[in-house]
């Protein structure tokens, strides 16, 4: 089946359609006209096969008209696979299980990116960005001592980041769940400190900034590499309102072969100028 295309108030075109060509007073070909209306009018592209559904679009220009016939489309044509490719700088892919987790992954992708471009950033880093003192530097660089670490990772990290960590296990399903974590982890939100153990990482006090931290431990758990970035964040706490954060983050894969994969993630204030390298 030839692509298709959804249009920012929702109608469906053929990728060949002369109709469209004449509305947007253009004679290029196909793939030419699909990239151009996905990354600059907002269209959302698909492509139908017998075992899997293939969606691509650039969230930050899709209308809620579009969403809501994309929609529609996917629970029409359901399969047991979606191939999601979406861009936010650059693209970005993901083949999603057709199930209730993957229905909520689906629609973070979809409508997450215009509210994460406004309140959350990260940005890969070389640790030769941090200093030499800076104790995640250390941690990046003997990531192999950490492979085969399969819980209380505290004991093994040193001050000041002893208590600022989270391990996560994936569940049967892919789920993200929060099995061990760091004395001053989350500290402004005890109440659910106090019923973390066992929870989907998604579903942090702000459920918007947990479905967008949860991204960044998928891509690790998909590349099996260690991960470090610089992190600005602005969280809203239920207790204390909102917060502008600004921090570093090492996510390392880690676990005994033969196991659940784990994610060991380590957080440190970026604020702190003795930390940060001078040029």
């Amino acid at each position: 089946m030839s692509p298709q295309l959804i249009d920012d108030r929702g109608k469906f075109w053929d990728s060949g359609s002369l109709e469209l060509r004449s509305k947007l007073n253009t004679s290029i070909g196909d793939v030419e006209l699909c990239e151009f209306t996905i990354m600059n009018l907002g269209f959302i592209g698909l492509t139908r096969s017998r075992e899997t559904l293939r969606v691509r679009l650039r969230p930050m220009l899709v209308s809620q008209a579009a969403l809501g016939a994309l929609y529609v489309w996917l629970h029409e044509n359901a399969r047991d696979r979606v191939a999601v490719a979406w861009h936010d700088g650059r693209w970005q892919h993901e083949i999603i299980g057709w199930n209730r987790s993957g229905w909520r992954r689906i629609t973070s992708v979809f409508e997450g990116a215009a509210v994460y471009s406004q309140r959350f950033s990260r940005t890969r880093i070389h640790p030769n960005v941090l200093d030499s003192m800076n104790p995640l530097r250390h941690l990046i660089e003997h990531a192999h001592c950490f492979q085969d670490m399969f819980e209380n990772p505290g004991h093994l990290l040193p001050e000041p980041i002893n208590g600022r960590f989270v391990l996560l296990e994936e569940s049967i399903d892919h789920e993200l769940l929060v099995c061990d974590l760091g004395r001053t982890m989350m500290a402004r939100s005890p109440s659910w400190r106090r019923q973390a153990i066992g929870s989907r990482v998604d579903d942090l006090p702000d459920w918007t900034y947990g479905q967008w931290v949860s991204e960044a431990y998928r891509e690790v758990s998909r590349s099996g590499e260690p991960l470090i970035e610089a992190v600005t964040a602005m969280i809203e706490w239920p207790e204390c309102g909102e917060v502008w954060h600004s921090y570093w983050r090492v996510i390392l894969p880690c676990g005994k072969p033969g196991s659940p994969r784990r994610l060991l993630g380590v957080t440190l204030d970026s604020a702190d100028p003795m930390l940060r390298k001078v040029a």
